[in-house]
């Protein structure tokens, strides 16, 4: 039983190890960074959608407000005329008005606190997004430095010869000699 259990490890291994070199580094960063930029894109609108709701809701409030200041003007009509079964129907009216300003006040509230939370989330986010994309510029990089690196290995004897050599000096030894047999300048 041993035996099999170790062959299994083995083979796992291997497998998860020609799986590492089919993967590339480069690509894999740069797939992480548009799920992340996507993520943040997300958020983002989840923000701006909060936003609007508690805009849509502050104006709610303020029309509220605006009929609760006519019932109370039209309820004190009401009163000073003796008018006590209007100032009954006018009450009941405020009082809703109240309670669904409550309630819209509650909201604002909840979703505020929410919008908080969401941006202290994706202010952090974006600076892990930001210090990753940093890393992998700093690969990208190094990647293509060590690909020059390594073709300035391979062409550095054919292309880039620095030292001449003796063929070469002599044949342009000979080539200045016939120059200045001929009058010319080499």
């Amino acid at each position: 039983m041993g035996i099999m259990t170790r062959m299994l490890r083995l083979c796992k291994a291997d497998v998860h190890g020609v799986m590492d070199q089919l993967e590339d580094k480069g690509l894999l960063l740069k797939q992480y960074l548009r799920e992340m930029e996507t993520s943040l894109g997300h958020k983002e609108q989840q923000a701006n959608a909060l936003t609007q709701r508690i805009g849509r809701l502050t104006g709610q409030i303020a029309r509220h407000a605006q009929e609760m200041d006519k019932l109370e003007q039209d309820l004190v009509l009401a009163l000073k005329k003796e008018k006590d079964d209007i100032a009954r129907m006018l009450i009941p009216r405020r009082r809703a008005l109240e309670t669904a300003t409550g309630h819209l006040t509650d909201q604002i509230a909840a979703m505020t606190q929410e919008k908080k939370q969401l941006a202290e989330t994706l202010a952090h986010q974006r600076l892990q997004y930001e210090a990753l994309r940093a890393k992998a510029d700093a690969f990208h990089h190094q990647a293509a430095d060590r690909l020059f690196e390594t073709a300035s290995r391979h062409n550095a004897g054919t292309i880039y010869s620095i030292d001449p050599g003796d063929e070469e000096i002599e044949l342009e030894l000979l080539a200045r000699k016939e120059a200045l047999q001929k009058g010319e300048t080499p």
